[in-house]
């Protein structure tokens, strides 16, 4: 006897039935898939389905399909005989299509091939100077027979920059870019295409401060650093800082000196450009470093023996032997065990639960979580790892949610991979579209503002500086069409006694500051001269100073003789610049009015000395003298 059930095909997780459930065995399916996308951005989809009925027993008379898609429009269905009733249901972030046979699919061995195609704008987007298209993996289910799809996007996006994973076959025909994948290649990552190699913000930063000490202090905030995958130039802060430095972890620390209850506002604009491969080529990471970022941390408690237990877990008895592939089974963990909460952003303050806490409460994530897992279970595997804070563009805050504030502040991780230095991964954003690839490569939306690797806690990124119950809107970034060319520029000041007093130890004092827009690299230092020697001449380096920052250097330097006396040069070399300045050498004692003075005073002291001394042994001898009996 033929049985009556509706199947439901939840596309990209799982088959299952609805009365009774049944195994994924009974069906069989095969998709022939196309993305088309138009020159608007708006990407049609058309699937032609194939289900054939592996039993006798049973029939299908329904279809659903669940995508990871917020906006779908113009669902269409046909199968051999006509249109066919179709319904959809948009919840969270993905849109259940229902579809209704027209016939039924019953009998060993029948197949019904049909279509369904709708229209949405969750697949690509101009973000700036580049076209993003993303689509969602799908699920390694049971008798999925073939899955074969073409992405099709206009040659007026450009070259592809970035195609995760290398298509199978990728040809140009009538104006059009057509990119072909198979099954093997989606079950295991969704497709991610870039066209356009760079993407440009502007940006407008406002850091609060404010001083409730009793006694002034020196404070500083964390502007947006150069990385391996951005540039970053500034045009302005307002009040300049005293200095700029850089940390351990590379960011552009400005630094403040408030006094007792003093508050400052401090506005910094600049812009940014962002690469989608790395900038430097031949990667390394410093023993210093790698023991730093292998370390347990406050949220990324990675000697935990939950963690510890998860991980051994995750990469049962024959793990990876790179970091990568380590890395790999990690995110992928990640990826499908926590579900993002977006009720924990109604409040206020988030509280950051950490990666052993989420471990007990994986239904409530943001991107704080997802983060802090990765590093936790990527350290406990001896991955450096470290996390990232700042600006992630989206246009659907659905699919591509912002946790950390109210403004448009993210967090996600890096790792070290050995061949190719640090790599950016996502997996928030791959968990919450639904399977899109954030691991291989990362797209051009994520601008960083702060780098955590020595400390979970600081620095905290732009966004993130406020006066006690303000909230106001920080971080103001936007897309600029406009390239730039950073410029470097320094100012040497070299500092030296006048004149030199030969015979003593001297010092040569040298600063250097950045006046350009942009971060000047580290370059040799060294100093020199005709006659004077320096003792510490050579194999310094500047270290990279970012603008509005400076470097004090210092010199020892020494003459030959106590009687040297000469006109001399100072010679700085600083990569290519060379910068001087003319010194005079004097002998201490001969020519200087002062030594002059200090040795009459001390041969005066010392005569001194004398006439008391021999007055006084006049005066002992004459009273030690016997008296003469007239």
């Amino acid at each position: 006897m033929i049985k009556k059930i509706s199947v439901l095909i939840i596309f990209l997780i799982l088959l299952v039935l609805p009365q009774t459930v049944f195994a994924e065995g009974e069906f069989a399916t095969s998709y022939d898939v196309l993305y088309d996308v138009s020159e608007a951005g708006v990407t049609t989809v058309t699937e032609k389905i194939t289900l054939k009925n592996l039993t006798s027993q049973y029939y299908a008379n329904q279809f659903k399909l669940t995508i990871g898609a917020t906006q779908i429009s113009d669902i269409k269905a046909a199968d051999p005989g006509g249109a066919l009733d179709v319904t959809s249901e948009q919840k969270d972030t993905t849109t259940t299509i229902s579809v209704k046979f027209n016939q039924q699919v019953a009998g060993l061995g029948k197949s019904l091939p049909w279509t369904l195609s709708f229209k949405s704008k969750d697949f690509a987007e101009k973000v700036g100077k580049v076209w993003e298209v993303r689509v969602p993996r799908i699920s390694s289910t049971t008798n999925l027979e073939a899955y074969n799809l073409t992405l099709s996007v206009p040659q007026s996006f450009g070259q592809p920059s970035l195609i995760s994973p290398n298509p199978k076959n990728q040809t140009v025909s009538s104006g059009r870019i057509f990119l072909t994948f198979d099954k093997s290649q989606l079950t295991s990552s969704g497709i991610s295409a870039n066209f356009g190699s760079m993407q440009i913000f502007d940006f407008d930063l406002s850091y609060h401060l404010e001083n409730k000490n009793l006694v002034p202090i020196l404070t500083n905030i964390a502007l947006p650093p150069d990385t391996s995958f951005q540039d970053v130039i500034f045009q302005r802060i307002d009040p300049k800082p005293l200095n700029v430095t850089v940390d351990s972890d590379g960011n552009y620390l400005a630094w403040y000196r408030l006094n007792r209850g003093q508050k400052i506002d401090v506005k910094v604009f600049g812009s940014a450009k962002l690469y989608t491969n790395s900038k430097v080529k031949l990667p390394v990471l410093d023993e210093a470093l790698r023991k730093k970022y292998t370390e347990s941390q406050k949220y990324w408690e990675k000697d935990n023996p939950q963690i510890m237990s998860k991980l051994d877990e995750i990469l049962g008895d024959s793990p990876p032997g790179d970091f990568e592939g380590k890395a790999k089974l990690i995110f992928q963990y990640v990826v499908n065990s926590l579900k993002y909460d977006s009720g924990r952003l109604k409040n206020s303050d988030i509280e950051r639960l950490g990666a052993v806490t989420v471990l007990d409460n994986s239904n409530s994530a943001v991107c704080m979580e997802f983060t802090d897992l990765f590093l936790a279970l990527s350290r406990a595997a001896g991955i450096p790892a470290r996390e990232l804070n700042g600006y992630a563009y989206t246009e659907n805050t659905t699919l591509r949610p912002l946790s950390l504030t109210k403004d448009v502040l993210h967090a996600w991780p890096e790792y070290w991979n050995e061949r190719r230095g640090w790599v950016m991964v996502d997996p928030t954003w791959e968990n919450t579209t639904g399977g899109v690839d954030y691991f291989n490569k990362l797209d051009l939306n994520h601008f960083v503002f702060a780098v955590k690797g020595s400390s979970s806690q600081e620095p905290i990124p732009a966004g993130s500086y406020k006066y006690a119950g303000q909230d106001s809107h920080d971080v103001k970034v936007t897309l600029s069409e406009n390239d730039f060319l950073g410029k470097p520029q320094i100012d040497v000041v070299i500092d030296a006694l006048s004149p030199i007093l030969s015979g003593f130890p001297g010092v040569i004092k040298v600063k250097v500051t950045n006046t350009g827009n942009a971060v000047y690299p580290s370059a040799p230092l060294q100093i020199s001269a005709d006659k004077l020697t320096a003792l510490n001449g050579e194999n310094q380096k500047t270290g990279p100073i970012p603008p509005f920052g400076n470097g004090e250097f210092n010199f020892n330097i020494r003459t030959k003789s106590l009687f040297d006396s000469y006109k001399d040069q100072i010679v700085i070399n600083i990569g290519s610049q060379k910068f001087t300045k003319d010194v005079v050498v004097k002998p201490f004692i001969v020519f200087q009015p002062v030594s002059l003075l200090i040795a009459g005073i001390s041969v005066a002291m010392v005569l001194i000395y004398f006439v008391v001394l021999g007055g006084h042994i006049y005066r002992k001898r004459i009273k030690n003298e016997p008296v003469k009996k007239s």
